[in-house]
């Protein structure tokens, strides 16, 4: 009989929760209590900033894990929203979604979601960045899309896989990022890392 490994998933995304069940991993959840918008620095990159708040969320889960628990696999995410000049994280309230918004739409900005696999003291950290244009939507439609999605659990405030309200006039790059865990870079790390799993998937990258 095969053996395969179990993973402790420190996010809440019900989004990221899929991607794994669709993998066939077997998952429990863990909290943390990392505040992003306390992480974010001037000082790095885009790149750098995500890397760092998906590490720092690991090391936190790590950190509260019985001796037991500490055997197995711990995986975070934490997924930026960006532009040349502004840093887009989730909305601290309803009234910070709105000009987050307004300041994307009838723009291109990128998306680097970064993702962090420990097995004890050793953990590797990857990172994948999509581009995503937004359409030129109305004050009255963004109303609507607020008032209808659970905007605060969103960095930049919105999600390309909602369907009723799509802001999104395209993307280039992985679909899987964008909704916040590049499945083709964690398919690698499972791999680096010797994580076991069940159904591999192929992200695949869309023009």
């Amino acid at each position: 009989m095969a053996i395969f490994d179990s993973l402790i998933l420190g996010s809440s995304s019900p989004r990221r929760e899929k991607f794994l069940l669709d993998l066939g991993v077997k998952i429990q959840k863990v909290k943390h209590y990392i505040n992003e918008h306390d992480l974010i620095s001037e000082n790095y990159s885009f790149e750098e900033n995500v890397k760092k708040i998906s590490i720092a969320k690991n090391q936190y889960i790590y950190n509260t894990l019985d001796i037991k628990n500490k055997e197995n696999y711990v995986l975070t995410a934490d997924t930026l929203v960006w532009n040349s000049k502004f840093f887009f994280p989730k909305p601290k309230n309803l009234f910070d979604a709105k000009n987050m918004l307004r300041q994307l739409k009838n723009h291109s900005h990128f998306v680097t979601t970064a993702i962090c696999l420990r097995k004890n003291e050793n953990y590797e950290v990857s990172y994948e960045t999509s581009k995503v244009v937004m359409k030129n939507f109305s004050d009255k439609y963004l109303t609507n899309y607020i008032n209808s999605n659970d905007v605060l659990s969103k960095a930049g405030s919105y999600g390309i896989q909602d369907d009723k309200f799509n802001l999104v006039k395209s993307y280039s790059g992985c679909y899987n990022n964008v909704v916040g865990l590049p499945v083709c870079r964690l398919l690698k790390l499972f791999k680096k890392m010797n994580f076991r799993i069940y159904n591999e998937i192929v992200c695949e990258k869309h023009a």
